[in-house]
C-alpha cells in the first residue's frame, strides 16, 4: 500500500523506481540483486525445502474473529477518505506546501490511533497477549538481520512481478504502454520544503509498514490462518487481498512480495520480521529517490 496504501502510494510504486522507467531496460546494479535474490531463494528450496518449510511454523493461539480484521480495514479506509477531503477543504486556500505538510501530519496521526488500536485488538484476543502476536522485543536483532535476507529474496520476485505487467502492457498497448507511478513520488521528489520531505519519509518508512503489517499479516493472515486448512493459503489469500486493493498495475509485484512477508510472519512467529522488511524495502526506495 508502501507507500503504501495509507499515504495514496503503492508498494509496487516504489519498487518501479528499480526499472527506472518502461522505456529504460534494467540496469546492472538490478540485475545483481536479482542474482543474489535468485540464489537466495534456489539455497532456499534445497536447504529448508522451499514451501514445505512452513509444515512446523509456531502457532499463534487466539481467539480473533475474522469480522475484526475486516472491521477495522474497512474503518480505516473510511477514515482515510473522509481525513484526505477534510484537509482538501480546510487548506483550499493555504499554500500548497502547508496543505501537503497537514496532510501528512494528519495521515500520520491516523495510522498511529490505527495501530494503537491494533495492538489493543491483539492484546484481548491473543494468548500472551502482544507477544503471542508476535511482538517480543527480545527477537528485534535477529528479525532485522533476517528480514534482509528475506528482502534480498523477495526482490527478483516483486521485479519479475513488474517486468511482467511491462510485458503484458506492451504487447496490448505497445509503445503508448507507460507504467504509472503515483504523483506522491513527484511530490516527494520535487518537493523544496524540508518539512514535508521528512514528514512524507516518516510516513512512508515508518508509520505505514508498521501499520499494514499489524493489520494484513499480524491481524488478518492469523485469522485466515485459523479458518483455512494449511499456513499456505493464508498467506496466499491475504497476499491476495493485500494486492487486490492496490492498483490492478501493481498487483503482481505488490502479491509478491506481500507473499514473503507473510511467509516471514509464519517461519519466524515474530510480526517484526514483515515489519521490518517493509521498512527495508521503502526505506530503499525513498532513499535511492532522494538521493537521484
Amino acid at each position: 500500500m508502501s507507500t503504501a496504501l495509507a499515504s495514496g502510494m503503492n508498494i509496487a510504486d516504489i519498487a518501479s523506481q528499480a526499472a527506472e522507467s518502461v522505456d529504460a531496460p534494467f540496469d546492472r546494479t538490478t540485475f545483481v540483486f536479482c542474482a543474489v535474490g535468485a540464489t537466495v531463494l534456489i539455497i532456499w528450496l534445497r536447504r529448508y525445502g522451499g514451501p514445505r518449510a512452513l509444515a512446523a511454523a509456531p502457532v499463534r493461539r487466539h481467539s480473533l474473529p475474522l469480522s475484526v480484521p475486516f472491521l477495522l480495514f474497512f474503518v480505516w479506509m473510511l477514515l482515510l477518505t473522509q481525513l484526505n477531503v477534510f484537509v482538501g477543504l480546510l487548506y483550499r486556500d493555504v499554500e500548497a506546501g502547508g496543505e501537503a505538510a497537514a496532510r501528512y501530519i494528519a495521515l500520520c496521526v491516523l495510522n498511529g490511533l490505527i495501530i494503537a488500536v491494533i495492538l489493543w485488538t491483539a492484546r484481548s484476543f491473543f494468548a500472551r497477549r502482544l507477544k503471542g502476536f508476535g511482538l517480543n522485543p527480545k527477537t528485534l536483532l535477529r528479525d532485522a538481520g533476517w528480514a534482509a535476507v528475506n528482502l534480498i529474496a523477495a526482490y527478483p520476485l516483486v521485479i519479475g512481478g513488474i517486468g511482467l505487467v511491462i510485458a503484458i502492457g506492451r504487447l496490448l498497448a505497445g509503445d503508448r504502454f507507460t507504467f504509472h507511478t503515483h504523483e506522491s513520488l513527484e511530490e516527494l521528489a520535487e518537493s523544496t520544503r524540508l518539512a514535508v520531505r521528512v514528514l512524507m519519509a516518516a510516513l512512508l518508512v515508518v508509520v505505514v509498514p508498521v501499520m499494514e503489517e499489524l493489520l494484513f499479516r499480524g491481524l488478518l493472515q492469523s485469522a485466515m490462518r485459523t479458518l483455512l486448512p494449511g499456513v499456505w493459503p493464508a498467506i496466499l489469500l491475504t497476499s491476495a487481498l493485500f494486492a487486490v486493493v492496490h492498483s490492478p498495475m501493481h498487483a503482481p509485484g505488490i502479491f509478491a512480495l506481500a507473499c514473503v512477508m507473510g511467509y516471514a510472519y509464519e517461519r519466524s512467529g515474530s510480526l517484526f520480521r514483515p515489519i521490518f522488511i517493509h521498512i527495508l524495502f521503502n526505506g530503499l526506495a525513498v532513499m535511492s529517490l532522494l538521493l537521484s
